[in-house]
């Protein structure tokens, strides 16, 4: 059967949703705005009886979102069918050497692996983010995301980690994640109708938004494709959105904090339960103030 989901980047997400789980007990109001990606979030969300919107300006990823509520017999062969899911498993044997390479004699081999991983991020990078990414791919971004990854290779457990395995080109690890293991896959289709899905962009949603009418807003890496003027505008209109006390988290690729711009509307938090994402962490937590 043909469906329009061939322009799908993401089959899933290679985030940890942790943080916004641990979240939903502390949320004045229980309605979220998240990215719909390949629906991980949302349906995590869902099952914890949080209100959805999921919006995402690709249609193919609300697409693959609806298919995914409406076949789960086929939702790991769609967990992977994004182009960035194919990269991976194409590279992921090769990333899976890299734990080593900081240990190995200075030699031809060293500096080819060296070479080969700065040419191969960006490119992976630039398919996810396409010409939008461009002005940010520097050295010292590649840097960043080699040194998560490795930092994420050599962790005792991180055979058990099912976000690394996936980049490893391994699908899922020991482990799979929560929202496709059989009582996960139940509680979200039992909740399905929480949520709802959109194609639009992030930033007009939070414009044409009622003020006060979410308590969380996870935006996963936008900071990464905004400019900081949009950025700061995005700020603007997430604090008017939320109610006091409603949460905005933010994750990164190419970037390790965000500046001190969001002070203004929000109380910047620690991660109380860490993160599993091996490329793409959370980087910021604000709580809207009172």
């Amino acid at each position: 059967m043909k469906t329009g989901i061939d322009g799908v980047v993401f089959g899933h997400m290679h985030e940890d949703h942790s943080l916004e789980l641990s979240l939903v007990d502390r949320l004045p109001l229980k309605r979220a705005l998240v990215i719909a990606s390949g629906g991980d979030l949302a349906f995590s969300l869902a099952g914890s009886k949080v209100e959805v919107l999921a919006v995402d300006s690709n249609p193919a990823q609300i697409e693959l979102v609806r298919l995914k509520t409406q076949c789960p017999p086929d939702l790991m062969r769609l967990c992977f069918c994004g182009r960035v899911d194919r990269i991976f498993r194409l590279g992921g044997p090769f990333l899976a050497w890299l734990p080593g390479w900081p240990e190995m004699r200075p030699g031809r081999m060293r500096v080819f692996l060296v070479d080969l991983l700065e040419n191969f991020l960006p490119r992976v990078v630039s398919l996810i983010h396409g010409r939008r990414a461009g002005a940010r791919l520097d050295r010292d971004a590649i840097r960043l995301i080699r040194r998560r990854l490795e930092r994420a290779m050599r962790k005792p457990d991180a055979g058990r980690n099912p976000l690394l395995q996936v980049l490893l080109g391994n699908r899922f690890g020991p482990e799979v994640p929560g929202v496709w293991s059989e009582r996960g896959i139940e509680k979200w289709r039992s909740e399905i109708g929480r949520i709802e899905l959109k194609t639009a962009d992030v930033a007009r949603v939070l414009r044409d938004s009622a003020d006060g009418s979410l308590g969380l807003i996870s935006v996963s890496n936008l900071p990464d494709v905004l400019d900081s003027v949009a950025w700061d505008r995005l700020i603007e209109d997430a604090a008017r959105v939320l109610v006091p006390g409603g949460y905005l988290v933010a994750r990164s690729m190419l970037r390790e904090g965000l500046e001190s711009q969001c002070d203004g509307f929000f109380v910047t938090e620690e991660n109380p339960v860490g993160d599993a994402s091996p490329i793409c962490p959370v980087i910021w937590i604000g709580r809207k103030k009172a």
